[in-house]
């Protein structure tokens, strides 16, 4: 009969435990923050725009429409980087990937 060997488990030292539980306290400060920054009309305003523009780029992907999707991913990029500054997560977005096509 073979004899099934059971796997130790790695307990995890004493600073490993401290690092991870500093991570999460890292994150919860994180939400915190960016809750606090919602508060201002200013960002609801721009997660708002956010939002549109994505919808926008969904549309005009059904819409096989490259060269409104290269313009709105151009508007998108600056303003995604700079609520992320400020502690918003903004959501991946659909951009367009290949070149841009030629102006008509």
């Amino acid at each position: 009969m073979a004899k099934k060997t059971a796997k130790k488990r790695k307990r995890r030292s004493d600073e490993e435990l401290i690092h991870d539980l500093q991570d999460k306290l890292r994150e919860v400060k994180e939400r915190q923050a960016a809750k606090e920054a919602m508060r201002s009309p200013s960002m609801k305003a721009a997660v708002r725009a956010l939002a549109a523009l994505d919808r926008a780029l969904e549309v005009a992907a059904e819409q096989s429409d490259t060269a409104m999707r290269h313009s709105l991913a151009d508007s998108r990029r600056p303003l995604a980087d700079a609520l992320e500054k400020r502690g918003f997560k903004a959501p991946k977005a659909n951009l367009p990937r290949g070149r841009r096509p030629k102006d008509e």
